[in-house]
C-alpha cells in the first residue's frame, strides 16, 4: 500500500461520514433542541455539506471511487441520535444533553478524520 492509496481510504472514509451526516439530518426533527443547538446542528450540516462536495471531488482527482463506503460509527452515533430525538417519556432538558453529548461524538469523530488526512498531506 502507498501512500496515496492510503490517503484515498482516508478521504473514502470521510465521504463516508459526510454523506451519512448529510443523510442523517436532512430528515431528523431537532425541533426539541433549543435554538441556539438547533443553529449549530444547521452550521455542522452547512459544513458536512461542503465537505462532501469537496471529499468528492478530491477522490476523482485521485481517481478513487468511495463506492457505497459506510462507516460503522458514524451509522452507530446516528441511530443512539435518533433514539434520543424520537424518545418519549423522557425530560426534555436531559433529551437535549443526550442528544448533544452523541452530537460531540459524532464532531470529535468528523474531525478527528480529517485530522488524519491533514497528518498525510503534510509531507
Amino acid at each position: 500500500m502507498t501512500k496515496e492509496d492510503l490517503l484515498g481510504k482516508e478521504l473514502s472514509n470521510l465521504y463516508a461520514i459526510a454523506k451519512q451526516v448529510n443523510h442523517y439530518f436532512k430528515d431528523s426533527d431537532i425541533k426539541f433542541l433549543s435554538e441556539r443547538e438547533q443553529l449549530l446542528m444547521t452550521t455542522y450540516v452547512a459544513f458536512s455539506n461542503a465537505n462532501e462536495k469537496e471529499t468528492s471531488e478530491n477522490l476523482r482527482a485521485l481517481q478513487v471511487n468511495p463506492g457505497n463506503t459506510i462507516d460503522s460509527i458514524v451509522s452507530e452515533i446516528t441511530e443512539n441520535l435518533h433514539q434520543i430525538a424520537t424518545e418519549k417519556g423522557t425530560g426534555k432538558k436531559v433529551r437535549e444533553l443526550s442528544f448533544m453529548m452523541s452530537f460531540n461524538r459524532l464532531v470529535a469523530y468528523h474531525t478527528a478524520n480529517m485530522e488524519n488526512i491533514e497528518y498525510l498531506l503534510e509531507d
